[in-house]
């Protein structure tokens, strides 16, 4: 090997989508969380995969909400919910 750095391939660029949407997940609060998960999203090749991934975190958030007796856990749980229903709208919208 030569030291040369490669284009990345497909399997590196799908990785480093994961990732990104991931952290945009776990850090909604982020300036660009939303921006990270519509741009991936958006993208016709990734569409199916990443809403189908929105929509069965906003499963669990919901069920998490209603399941939560305590004012601080549900009003967390009910701003996951916002933000991913914000989320699948903006890549159903795009």
């Amino acid at each position: 090997m030569t030291g040369c750095q490669t284009a990345p391939t497909q399997s590196q660029r799908i990785g480093e989508m994961v990732m990104a949407i991931d952290q945009a997940l776990a850090h909604p609060e982020a300036p660009h969380a939303l921006e990270t998960i519509a741009r991936y999203g958006t993208d016709s090749r990734h569409y199916v995969m990443i809403r189908g991934w929105l929509v069965q975190e906003l499963r669990a958030a919901e069920s998490q909400m209603a399941a939560a007796s305590d004012p601080v856990l549900q009003h967390r749980f009910s701003a996951r919910v916002q933000f991913l229903r914000q989320a699948i709208r903006r890549i159903d919208l795009e």
